[in-house]
């Protein structure tokens, strides 16, 4: 066997294997949230004992919820987190340097240096596009049932049922597997294990990257702590989620238009290609065999490639 043989297959083997682990690492990751409550509690209980140890008196400040303070920055570490992967930002970056590798030890057997440099990229395009995909699909999953779920809870709470008794009983009227109740079931058992209530509701939601979250756990945790109308707030909340969908789902529906462009212009040249190659095979085939038509071939690939990703960058929204 060729050395070149012998380092491509390693470079094979390497992203195999870290592609599997962080497999392994996103399967693994949502299961790991109900073991881990007797930790929580724990570090709750002996943070609450430690601030009451150190202090005998009780000022106003106290009494205010203590909300949640985070960075706006989309960090990886973060990115992980809402994907549910159970990896860490370094093996991240190692599965990232496997891909890499194998596929530009590929494209340095026939490919040129364009594609050889477009492969080195490949890593980072395909993780990132695929813990941008698992992001998205639990940001999905939340959402349908979000505002529903908030309108169920303004109707349980004009009632007259009290807040937790409403959030639990407007959370069983979803599916067995709705992420939303799947919170809530979480936030309920923090409780049933002596975690402090403000606690509990501010880490509702806290592994899912949706900005209406933060306004409803503020909105649960000021109510708790200063009284108002809740029914209020939150039916205005959930016009705002509603508007905020619509106006998702518009841009979504805009943009379609252009990016599907694309594909059917990528449609029609891959079609006359094939008809090309119908007709007159040795248009096709000659310029494979021939140094100058692969080369134009491959820079070809590499600008429709190139047009593909830019387009999809100029057409990113935002949640």
């Amino acid at each position: 066997m060729s050395p070149t043989a012998i380092v491509l297959l390693i470079g094979i083997c390497l992203s195999a294997f870290f592609l599997v682990f962080a497999l392994l690492g996103m399967s693994g990751g949502g299961k790991g949230l109900n073991s881990s409550l007797g930790g929580i509690v724990a570090s709750q209980r002996q943070r609450s004992a430690a601030m009451s140890a150190a202090s005998g008196e009780t000022t106003p400040f106290d009494l205010l919820p203590r909300t949640k303070v985070s960075d706006s920055a989309l960090t990886l570490k973060k990115r992980l987190k809402y994907a549910q992967w159970g990896i860490s930002p370094a093996a991240f970056r190692l599965c990232e340097i496997g891909l890499s590798l194998g596929a530009f030890l590929l494209a340095g057997l026939k490919l040129n240096i364009l594609l050889q440099a477009l492969a080195l990229l490949t890593g980072p395009i395909v993780m990132r596009w695929l813990l941008g995909f698992f992001m998205d699909r639990r940001f999905k999953s939340f959402d349908q049932d979000y505002s529903p779920f908030i309108l169920q809870l303004v109707s349980l709470l004009k009632t007259g049922m009290n807040v937790m008794g409403a959030l639990e009983t407007a959370a069983q009227g979803l599916e067995d597997n709705s992420l939303v109740r799947e919170e809530v079931e979480l936030m309920m058992e923090r409780l049933r294990f002596g975690v402090s209530e403000d606690k509990s509701i501010g880490s509702f939601g806290e592994d899912i990257y949706h900005p209406e979250i933060e306004l409803f756990v503020q909105a649960l945790l000021l109510s708790r702590r200063v009284g108002g109308t809740l029914s209020d707030t939150l039916e205005r909340l959930s016009r705002q989620v509603r508007r905020r969908q619509y106006f998702r789902k518009a841009a979504h529906a805009s943009i379609s238009m252009q990016r599907g462009s694309i594909w059917f212009i990528l449609f029609i040249m891959g079609f006359l290609e094939l008809y090309l190659y119908i007709v007159y095979p040795e248009a096709v085939v000659g310029a494979w065999k021939s140094e100058i038509g692969f080369q134009v071939w491959q820079t070809g690939i590499f600008l429709i490639i190139m047009g593909i990703f830019w387009v999809r960058q100029v057409t990113k929204i935002k949640v």
